[in-house]
């Protein structure tokens, strides 16, 4: 397997994916797989056999013996089955960002589109956030696949821009789309009762009240009283997240009920939400917690309205197992387990 000099692996896996530096012996596949598509790729004509091998051996050979190279690409993998190829292109190493190009085989193109493009990105942030620690990544796509778009935003990536009437494509002027995704560092600590206030303006935040299931605004002596029992409940597990700029983030409390069985709360400062951390410190709170209590699942309780809450969980890789009255209230029940 050939090796990139700025990286320290050449293979990377989630789950029953995986990508590892381009190989030679795809070199074909890729060229019919962007000749069957070249209606979405910046291709001004089919590439021909020839066209096919003089780019492996003049750029991409190259690639792997540049200490910066611009572009960084892949073999894609389902259950070892080669899919399609991408990587990171039009590198900009100084201010640490880099354009997704991503490609696969026609028929899943066609059927399971969503299911691929998500799973990709797992893997190509990987090399790109935790690899390389770039500071944001991208995709510049024609106007032509609102599907494309639509699984972006569930991936929580944000529309950046729109370049109107950009390409001349098929006799007409179309836009290009541009999302992206910033690399939020995330850390986590456990609180201690300096945060008291802090969790007090957190508990009292109009909407969090809201999607409480109790809804009545709490005084501060009944708060720390609270506060202070959790801290020394050793059944109660307390995460408190901060952005690489040290700004709060939000809060997760899981809360064991007995070996087998937890309730999870969260909570997410006003000033961050809309950036898609809720699902990223739910995932990290709760994988953290069932690494240490791998027999325990954790049930979250969210009321029926809440859907962006409900979105969140399921992000986090919570399943939703049933609707249930909780507190007597209509509520999504979703539960997640030690894998």
């Amino acid at each position: 397997m050939r090796k990139y000099k700025c990286l320290l692996s050449s293979k990377f896996i989630s789950n029953d994916f995986h990508l590892e530096s381009i190989r030679d012996e795809d070199k074909f596949e890729i060229m019919t797989i962007r000749n069957e598509q070249i209606y979405h790729l910046r291709q001004a004509k089919p590439l021909t056999l020839e066209d096919q091998k003089n780019y492996f051996s003049n750029v991409v050979t190259k690639l792997f013996e540049q200490d910066f190279p611009n572009q960084l690409l892949f073999s894609i993998f389902y259950k070892n089955e080669f899919i399609g190829y991408g990587g990171l292109v039009h590198i900009n190493w100084i201010d640490k960002n880099a354009e997704i190009s991503f490609v696969m085989k026609n028929k899943l193109e066609q059927d399971f589109f969503s299911f691929y493009w998500s799973n990709y990105l797992k893997l190509i942030e990987k090399v790109a956030f935790e690899e390389m620690k770039f500071h944001k990544i991208f995709t510049y796509a024609f106007d032509l696949r609102p599907h494309l778009y639509e699984m972006l935003l569930d991936s929580n990536y944000k529309e950046d821009a729109r370049l109107k009437e950009h390409c001349f494509f098929g006799n007409k002027y179309i836009d290009v789309v541009i999302h992206s995704k910033i690399n939020h560092q995330i850390k986590f600590r456990k609180p201690t009762l300096d945060d008291a206030q802090l969790y007090f303006d957190w508990a009292n935040d109009e909407s969090v009240r809201s999607n409480s299931y109790s809804t009545s605004k709490i005084d501060f002596e009944t708060h720390v009283n609270w506060f202070t029992s959790k801290l020394k409940d050793e059944n109660c597990f307390m995460y408190l997240f901060q952005n690489e700029s040290n700004e709060f983030i939000g809060q997760v409390r899981i809360q064991k009920q007995d070996d087998f069985s937890s309730i999870i709360g969260v909570s997410i400062d006003v000033n961050q939400r809309g950036k898609g951390y809720a699902n990223k410190i739910i995932e990290i709170a709760s994988n953290d917690f069932l690494s240490k209590n791998d027999k325990n699942t954790i049930d979250a309780y969210i009321k029926e309205e809440n859907i962006a809450s409900a979105e969140g969980f399921e992000k986090a890789g919570f399943i939703l197992k049933e609707m249930t009255n909780y507190e007597n209230v209509k509520s999504f029940h979703y539960t997640k387990n030690a894998k």
